[in-house]
């Protein structure tokens, strides 16, 4: 029964941001003329579809829940009754830009709801990187660290968050030492260099520190629900993009990313924690989904927006042929990263 829960939770979180992104595509490329086929929730097996009346789109559900597509009239074919007005390659770069990225944009703007929901509903959250308690004998406690203590940078690292905390202490590359600089209660600011003990958990290596967060406020308000809106998402996709430039500079492994798999152990986890959690971790992958489709390469929305910049440079259409050989690259790297990160996925699960 569990299972099955944690499921249905996991196909409605992933159902909302594929569908708000697909919508965003779809609602351009509807408000600006181009001729739509179809628009599908889900890929793979078909499972229900409809065409209301006076309709030119086909409405689709499809059995796996990991992507959709709108099928629209990209490019002119030979013998096709669609006229040359209505075909996306004939609407100019503002428009054809518009299409492209305007499922991202719709990402965004789902993060932002959720925030301001959540903020309606819970208020908006209120915490400094503040230490809450010391445990006796950790690393903290034997290095000097002290309840009331604000963390101000790890390692140099300037720390505004505890998602920056976490990245720092935790998931970067383990280190020796780890200089703690911290506002003491009084206002002075002192350094300490904290050795934390390293503990086998779930087959994976755990730094533990001992230190507590000194816990979160919320504020209620329309005000606040409107400004965590804003920050929420701000915040969220500050921490992602230091997360990903991590990857890139290697301080963080790529073990440590996620897939479908990975996702359902999270929801599994927090679903207790209850709606709130589940609303931000809601939030969380659509930044998420917004910040891969940047990726400027073929399958997802940056690389079809890096090819119509490059033909806008050089007023040069990129050849259909070409496009097609980016695509299959494209869709081969997708799909091996996607293995394995799902192989690490799948470890991590028979580990515990």
């Amino acid at each position: 029964m569990n299972f099955i829960i944690t499921i249905l939770i996991l196909f409605i979180m992933l159902g909302l941001i594929i569908s708000i992104h697909e919508f965003g595509h779809f609602i351009a490329a509807k408000k600006s003329g181009v001729y739509v086929e179809e628009f599908s929730l889900g890929m793979g097996p078909l499972i229900k579809q409809f065409k209301p009346k006076k309709s030119e789109t086909k409405y689709s559900l499809r059995a796996f829940p990991i992507g959709g597509y709108v099928a629209m009239a990209e490019r002119e074919m030979k013998g096709s009754k669609i006229k040359k007005d209505r075909v996306l390659e004939n609407k100019g770069f503002l428009k054809n830009l518009w299409v492209m990225a305007n499922g991202i944009i719709f990402n965004c703007f789902l993060a932002i709801l959720l925030f301001f929901i959540s903020g309606l509903l819970y208020g908006k959250p209120i915490s400094e990187v503040k230490i809450g308690e010391v445990i006796e004998g950790k690393a903290a406690y034997n290095a000097g660290l002290e309840a009331g203590d604000k963390i101000l940078e790890i390692n140099g690292v300037e720390i505004e968050t505890w998602d920056d905390f976490t990245l720092e202490a935790s998931a970067k590359k383990l280190q020796k030492e780890y200089v703690f600089k911290v506002e003491k209660p009084d206002g002075k600011v002192e350094s300490y260099k904290v050795v934390p003990e390293v503990v086998k958990e779930n087959g994976e290596e755990i730094r533990v520190f001992g230190i507590k967060s000194s816990g979160t406020t919320f504020k209620k308000g329309f005000g606040s629900a409107v400004s965590y809106a804003f920050t929420g998402f701000y915040e969220t996709t500050t921490t992602i993009f230091k997360i990903l430039g991590s990857l890139f500079t290697g301080d963080v492994s790529i073990k440590n990313l996620s897939g479908p798999v990975g996702i359902y152990s999270v929801v599994d986890q927090v679903k207790s924690q209850g709606i709130q959690t589940l609303i931000y971790l809601t939030a969380y992958l659509s930044i998420n989904v917004a910040i891969i489709n940047l990726v400027p390469i073929p399958v997802f929305d940056g690389g079809r927006i890096l090819i119509l910049a490059i033909e806008k440079i050089t007023k040069k259409r990129a050849s259909e042929d070409l496009e097609l050989k980016l695509n299959y690259i494209g869709f081969g790297i997708m799909i091996l990263l996607f293995v394995f990160i799902t192989f690490n996925d799948i470890i991590r699960l028979v580990v515990k």
